[in-house]
């Protein structure tokens, strides 16, 4: 049976601690039909957690903290993608934190800015949201960090040291990494990047253009398989 765990705000855990549980947590904790005494992990979504125990205080139940452990920080994945469609980009932000995904990205493209059902401003705290949310479900102490949306100039203004690859079916196939590799890819929304936007890409970013596969993908499919295959390349370093 998978434990019971519960989110908590960043910077809240404190050893021996008892924290109140917020209103959505404690639905979440009565709909697993959890009882007082039961055993729940404790995750903040920054990369803090502990066990605990659900306790009441005759007011409003909490969890009694034990010891709280930091977790390794993950190696750094950044998805930029061109989010044509906010249902699809809420959705991704809850796979990128089951996948281990540093940070997420929506990029304003020329394409994607036409589109009538694009990632907007009032979406970003919803992805935030339920990037922290799949914490609970996956167990991965790091929420994916859901950033402000930007045009691709903005991303070579990124600091420290990025191997950018681009999605692309003219691509080669995604390269071994060594395992702490900073890497981040360029997802073009499903109608793609302009010929002047892969250029600036490649010019600007020296991104590598690599393959997904040969079949167009939307750019959340493209997002996922971008994670999964970034996990795979990486782990090829690690068994050698």
């Amino acid at each position: 049976m998978t434990a019971l765990r519960a989110l908590v705000t960043p910077g809240s855990l404190v050893d021996g601690m008892t924290i109140a549980l917020e209103d959505a947590e404690l639905h979440h904790l009565r709909v697993r039909r959890s009882v007082v005494g039961a055993d729940v992990v404790v995750l903040d979504g920054a990369g803090s957690s502990a066990r605990g125990t659900l306790v009441d205080d005759g007011t409003r139940l909490g969890i009694a903290v034990g010891a709280v452990q930091a977790a390794p920080a993950l190696p750094v994945t950044i998805l930029a993608v061109g989010a044509g469609d906010k249902d699809r980009f809420l959705l991704l932000a809850e796979r990128c934190t089951e996948l281990g995904v540093s940070r997420l990205i929506p990029l304003e493209t020329e394409r994607s800015q036409a589109v009538g059902s694009r990632v907007r401003e009032g979406v970003l705290e919803r992805a935030r949201r339920r990037a922290r949310e799949a914490c609970k479900q996956s167990g991965n102490p790091w929420a994916t960090v859901v950033e402000d949306a930007c045009m691709l100039p903005a991303l070579a203004l990124r600091p420290g040291a990025m191997r950018w690859l681009l999605a692309d079916a003219r691509g080669r196939r995604c390269p071994a990494m060594a395992r702490d590799a900073a890497v981040a890819w360029i997802i073009g929304p499903e109608g793609g990047l302009t010929p002047a936007e892969i250029e600036y890409c490649r010019v600007d970013l020296a991104a590598e253009l690599v393959s997904l596969g040969p079949a167009t993908l939307r750019f959340d499919t493209a997002a996922i398989a971008a994670g999964v295959v970034t996990q795979d390349r990486r782990r090829i370093i690690l068994e050698e």
